[in-house]
């Protein structure tokens, strides 16, 4: 067959800008973000009584909020606002809101009503909960008792509106259809009918194949466009809580100006407009030959790819608004994941809206012979565009589905159940897409009637792809399953527990039931043979909380015997993060001393980050995802004829830079899980003495004496320095060396380059361990 050279170097272009953009998507900085922006903590905690009645009430979000959408407000016993109606979002800090409160403010309980919207994916969220002011009244709900199970307080409904995943399902199913018919005109009749020596009849078929497809895609562009304008109805109703008759005006067009989910949205629209400028461009007849009538032409290739790229350039930003984009540390991977499955699902469920419309038309017009060749023609191409879209779908969608399932129990919640149910439509539809395969395309030269059995296979085929995209649009508006899972967990498993072996003392400690307020730390102690250790000393624990500065709680606790100690009625007076510190003295072996860290909650409070993704994993994923695409596509090739052909030869193409990213991934990044050094410096004075010395040096005009990160230039950086003290137990020494040698992007710590070598980098790691127990003393 004749090779094309400036083909080929157009493909591999295309193919080299994808693999950059991969590459560049790696690199983009993490998010920190979820699926909805919930309350994480409060100040007054939910459930708490103070003594003093609080200036500002101030809650802390899992997302960075919307300003114009998230409000937060305080109603006294009888509902009446006792705020100053100046709730704000912190510019500062955009996961924080505040509201100051009226002075004096008597004893009595109060509840806090809050709504936030999400900057990331446009959901919101509506909560309530309640604090007392000095002794609660006697119909105050009692606090919970050591041990004792939180209630369970119910998260956000099934779905913002009956209307969210309709609108969806609209939108996906006319964007899949547009870019289907596209890519099939594109890759499955443009090849076939273009230059072919084929009869007059067939030729004209081709052409009237073309303008019928050509009228199925200004159908899925209304769609498109239409649905896109019902979904910013539907967001403006679910963002303002009003009826829809009521949203049309300010509150539509605060959603359309004032948030990111409108700034993305107007993005959509004006790809779509310069989607229709070129698909008009596409429509205008053309005369086949000099002298003949004027038709409209199967041709035109640049044009029809300008249009193919301004329909995926509107795709893309469902997949900047999906799920995806609200991933904690992977965001980058999960939202190009995301926007593959999208693409493969358009190349092959739209593919199969213009094949099933276009094959009543091959059947009707020509002979049994002329129909079995333009089959021969078209069947095999789209075929080849099915097995490759399949084969991306299946792995981009086990990526997806361990982002937001991420574990076996999140699969008994509505998106799990959900996703189930999709999955249980995707295999009958395989199973007639491997019928058409293996049974009736290669019937389709020889057999007059494989031409009416493929027709009724692609019609059930598209039938079915219709009810999976309804699947779909109900689980991009369905909460995460992990997130779901993440409350049943903290009310199944109230409180923590730990285990810590140091100088030969095991340490287990349980915290019930882990909420605010009162708190019952058992320990239990074993020596290195596994025996209770019973004559401990002194077992003492120091309570700190890590988000702001609290003095710490120094607890002794009490013999219980069989090397059991406890600490009853512990106070958690704020939600967040805490450290506990324990130190075992006992007369036959050296003092133990170990810390864990802990999330307090507040009583009812949901938690949705229980069950995460892991970053490590999901880079991990990621280049596996990559490489497993790659290998698909050179398979393929290879089936499609290899170097000998075009088609074989720019599929192994895409293929080959695949494998070749993913290798150079992870030859760059390690599959971004970092092989950290262990610290080869033991913490002896000598070394926590020039450890000392150069903190203060190259660290204490940041970081401050304490590590407080309150030095003298600390005021001037943004953000601001880093509290050591809190920051520097969740990180092992190899991490610390990493930060210091390396820095770190975003923020003022710059590499620690041509300073202290890295002996003297151990050093100040083996001082940083010091910095908590300075600090707090």
């Amino acid at each position: 067959m004749k090779r094309h050279p400036r083909s080929l170097r157009r493909a591999a272009g295309v193919v080299l800008v994808v693999g950059l953009a991969v590459s560049l998507l790696w690199l983009l900085p993490a998010g920190l973000a979820y699926a909805h922006a919930s309350l994480v903590r409060a100040d007054p905690a939910p459930g708490s009584v103070v003594a003093q009645a609080p200036e500002r009430v101030r809650a802390w979000f899992s997302e960075p909020l919307e300003a114009g959408f998230s409000t937060i407000q305080v109603l006294d016993a009888r509902g009446r606002r006792v705020d100053k109606d100046d709730s704000a979002v912190d510019a500062r800090q955009p996961t924080s809101m505040s509201v100051a409160v009226q002075q004096p403010l008597s004893e009595g309980r109060y509840t806090v009503v809050w709504t936030s919207l999400s900057a990331v994916d446009g959901h919101p969220l509506r909560g309530a909960y309640v604090f007392s002011v000095g002794e609660p009244p006697s119909d105050q709900p009692p606090a919970a008792q050591p041990g004792q199970p939180p209630a369970v307080q119910p998260g956000p409904p099934l779905v913002q509106s009956p209307l969210e995943p309709l609108s969806r399902w609209l939108v996906l199913l006319g964007g899949l259809t547009l870019l289907g018919g596209l890519g099939f005109e594109l890759l499955v009749l443009r090849p076939a009918f273009v230059g072919r020596s084929s009869s007059e009849a067939a030729r004209r078929l081709g052409t009237l194949l073309s303008s019928r497809s050509a009228k199925l895609l200004w159908v899925a562009w209304g769609l498109f466009a239409l649905a896109s304008v019902g979904q910013l109805l539907v967001q403006a109703m679910v963002a303002s809580g009003l009826p829809w008759s009521k949203a049309i005006g300010s509150p539509l067009f605060s959603v359309l100006r004032g948030t990111k989910w409108g700034d993305v949205w107007q993005w959509r629209m004006e790809w779509l407009a310069v989607a229709a400028f070129v698909l008009a461009i596409m429509g205008r007849p053309r005369p086949v030959d000099q002298g003949q009538e004027e038709q409209p032409a199967i041709a035109g290739l640049y044009v029809r790819v300008l249009a193919l790229v301004t329909t995926a350039g509107a795709l893309f930003t469902l997949s900047w608004t999906s799920h995806g984009a609200a991933l904690q540390h992977v965001r980058a991977q999960a939202v190009l994941s995301d926007y593959l499955h999208l693409l493969a699902a358009g190349f092959w469920v739209g593919g199969l809206f213009h094949l099933a419309l276009g094959l009543p038309l091959v059947l009707r017009t020509l002979s049994p012979a002329e129909r079995g060749a333009v089959l021969s023609a078209i069947v095999p191409r789209f075929s080849a565009l099915a097995v490759l879209s399949v084969g991306t779908l299946v792995i981009t969608g086990l990526y997806s589905s361990w982002a937001q399932v991420t574990v076996l129990r999140a699969l008994d919640t509505p998106y799990g159940l959900t996703l189930l149910v999709k999955v249980g439509l995707l295999v009958p539809l395989l199973g007639l897409a491997a019928l058409n395969l293996l049974w009736v395309r290669p019937r389709l030269a020889r057999e007059k009637g494989a031409g009416r059995w493929l027709l009724r296979f692609v019609i059930g085929e598209a039938a079915l792809a219709t009810l999976l995209l309804l699947s779909v649009g109900l689980l991009a508006s369905l909460e995460p399953a992990r997130e779901v899972a993440s409350r049943r967990v903290a009310a199944e498993q109230p409180g923590h527990t730990f285990q810590r072996a140091v100088e030969g003392t095991t340490i287990a400690l349980e915290i019930r039931p882990g909420l605010v307020g009162a708190n019952r730390f058992l320990i239990a102690l074993n020596d290195r043979l596994g025996n209770p250790i019973v004559n401990a000393t002194e077992v003492s624990l120091r309570l700190t909380y890590l988000d702001a500065e609290v003095e710490p709680a120094v607890l002794s606790a009490t013999n219980l015997g069989g090397g059991r100690y406890a600490v009853e009625a512990a106070q958690l007076d704020i939600a967040g993060a805490w450290e506990a510190f324990l130190t075992v003295r006992r007369p036959d072996a050296f003092d133990a001393r170990t810390a864990v860290r802990f999330e307090a909650t507040a009583a009812g409070l949901p938690t949705t980050r229980a069950i995460t993704p892991s970053p490590d994993t999901g880079k991990i994923l990621w280049v596996a995802q990559l490489a497993l695409l790659g290998i698909v596509f050179l398979g393929t090739g290879v089936v499609l004829g290899g170097r000998a052909s075009r088609g074989g030869t720019a599929v192994m193409a895409i293929g080959a830079v695949a494998v070749v990213v993913a290798m150079a991934l992870v030859a760059s990044r390690g599959l971004g899980v970092q092989r950290l050094p262990a610290n080869p410096v033991p913490a002896t004075e000598t070394s926590l003495t020039q450890g000392k010395a150069l903190y203060g040096q190259y660290c204490l005009s940041c970081h401050g004496a304490t590590g407080r990160g309150d030095g003298p230039q600390a005021a001037r950086l943004d953000p601001n320095s880093l509290d050591l003290t809190a920051h520097v137990p969740l990180h092992s020494d190899g991490e610390l060396h990493r930060f210091i040698t390396k820095g770190i992007p975003g923020t003022a710590m710059y590499p620690w380059k041509g300073a202290p070598g890295t002996d003297e980098v151990w050093h100040v790691v083996n001082y940083l361990r010091t910095l908590p127990a300075s600090a707090n003393r």
